[in-house]
């Protein structure tokens, strides 16, 4: 697949995305308890795979709110939505709930990833990462990742989280595969961080 092409896919996946989270009504859903924040490709517009991520900080934070939703979803959007799970991270380094949606589109398999959280919550949160990134994003440097998650997809040898490929593009400049290699196996990977785009260069 050529950049364009990648491109293209990309710009195809978004609006789907934004087609189920309209379909769903899950920010309105999430929304009675708490406040939902739509996070990672989706909000920086840098989507590739089949994946929405969202943000829930809540005032009083219940898991049994969080199956309340998925009753709601799974009752009145059973034609989307194919299973649901949950996790409870309370007691781990993440410090929130996980509840995960898998939906069918069009015979296009999606999973939605949310994760609900205290309003207080004191770790870094991927929703103070969207303004930045959004900002600091040029048109060359959104090609330059959206081309090298499409060579991590289809290279095992390039294994990140999103946020390190991220990092290794607007921060170390990186813009080949074998560039990202080098940058990935000189810097640690796959720890919450702090790092803001424009603001720690």
């Amino acid at each position: 697949m050529n950049l364009k092409e990648i491109l293209e896919s990309s710009d195809r996946r978004r609006r789907e995305a934004l087609d189920i989270l309209s379909t769903l009504e899950l920010m309105k859903t999430w929304g009675k308890y708490g406040r939902p924040v739509l996070v990672g490709a989706v909000a920086y517009d840098l989507v590739l795979d089949c994946d929405i991520d969202m943000e829930i900080y809540c005032p009083t934070l219940k898991i049994e709110d969080g199956f309340e939703v998925f009753s709601r979803l799974c009752g009145k959007k059973s034609d989307l939505v194919k299973g649901c799970s949950f996790q409870n991270h309370l007691g781990g380094p993440d410090g929130a709930l996980y509840w995960k949606l898998s939906i069918v589109k069009d015979g296009i398999p999606w999973k939605v990833d949310m994760w609900s959280a205290p309003e207080d919550y004191p770790l870094p949160r991927s929703e103070h990462f969207v303004k930045p990134m959004i900002e600091a994003l040029t048109d060359e440097t959104r090609k330059a990742i959206l081309y090298l998650k499409w060579h991590r997809r289809m290279d095992p040898e390039i294994e990140c989280p999103s946020i390190d490929l991220y990092r290794a593009v607007m921060k170390g400049g990186v813009r080949t595969p074998s560039d990202l290699k080098s940058w990935l196996r000189e810097n640690k990977m796959g720890e919450l961080s702090s790092w803001i785009p424009g603001r720690d260069d």
